[in-house]
């Protein structure tokens, strides 16, 4: 009983010594010197904590994953997409409004706020009404990730022009026009920070891929563009040239079938096994990760007076291009 009750006592002893330190170094810092310390360690966890970024082709692939790597840093995400699975003249699905709602979800669930809008990048009101939103709602808008986009595969002469219109509306003039929206708020807060998604078949030519490859060099031109219009804002518009990602873009049956017409039982991941060889690094593809890592370069201190580059993430497959 005794010894039960000296171990008792020095506990007690022990746990008021401790109790006491804290104190006197709580008197010694002071209670607004913990409270910077917390603020601070909050800021390096979530360096973006206060900012929003609006993405375009959110509700899956590299504009689903660069959503998710935002939100880890703190950023309020804008997920803006077309939502619709059928698109006429775009041969495999295209996202639906429930892939829209898993993804909203998906970033909620990262302890960030979301907002999910359904629009088209061809039709400027939408992207003009979500911006509008986006600012009612978070009072900015300082990332934009221009991701948006389609695909078209087959020789030059077999494209009917209703393929060819539909590639080019949504890659070219759909970043044109979701930059026409985001480029006033950007200009009144005098900063801003736009990526837009080329690929590596926009600093090559390829004759599956001709009006795609097209369309991926057009916006090279036009991010060179606004980096020359809007410099003067502090705003810095940047590229990101991805090789092969594995994206519903590239995995789908349309695709596949186009790349391995003698195979019929072709996969994404038998066709990445073969193209493994011609490449520096011993890579096929990207996930939609790497890119949206690469994304978020543009994003850092690093990058504060970097605009109107290109970012090539293609496993060394663009070493042997002209510079």
């Amino acid at each position: 009983m005794k010894n039960t009750e000296k171990m008792s006592r020095r506990d007690i002893l022990k746990k008021g010594a401790l109790g006491a330190t804290a104190v006197a170094a709580s008197t010694m810092l002071g209670a607004s010197s913990v409270f910077a310390q917390e603020s601070a360690n909050n800021s390096i966890l979530a360096p973006l904590s206060g900012k929003t970024a609006f993405i375009t082709g959110g509700a899956r692939g590299i504009g689903l994953a660069t959503a998710e790597e935002f939100a880890k840093a703190g950023a309020n995400i804008v997920l803006f997409d077309i939502a619709t699975k059928k698109v006429p003249h775009v041969g495999y699905a295209l996202s639906s409004e429930r892939d829209l709602a898993s993804a909203k979800a998906k970033i909620e669930s990262l302890h960030v706020k979301c907002l999910a809008i359904k629009g088209d990048v061809r039709k400027l009101d939408d992207l003009k009404s979500a911006v509008q939103k986006t600012v009612d709602t978070f009072g900015s808008l300082d990332y934009l990730i221009a991701n948006a986009g389609v695909t078209q595969v087959g020789a030059i002469e077999d494209f009917s022009a209703e393929e060819i219109d539909v590639v080019y509306d949504i890659n070219v003039a759909g970043i044109i026009k979701t930059t026409q929206a985001v480029a006033p708020i950007m200009k009144r807060q005098k900063s801003g920070r736009m990526v837009f998604l080329s690929s590596a078949l926009g600093r090559m030519g390829n004759e599956l891929f001709p009006v795609y490859a097209s369309t991926k060099w057009a916006i090279i031109g036009f991010a060179k563009s606004a980096a020359l219009s809007y410099g003067k804002d502090n705003i810095t518009c940047n590229v990101v040239a991805p090789g092969l990602v594995h994206t519903p873009l590239a995995d789908n049956p349309y695709v596949m079938g186009k790349m391995a017409p003698n195979n019929p039982t072709a996969t994404f991941e038998s066709i990445s096994e073969s193209l493994k060889p011609g490449n520096p690094l011993p890579v096929g593809h990207l996930e939609p990760e790497d890119v949206a890592k690469a994304i978020m370069l543009f994003t850092s201190e690093v990058t504060t007076k970097v605009t109107g580059e290109v970012f090539d993430i293609s496993y060394g497959s663009l070493a042997r291009s002209i510079a």
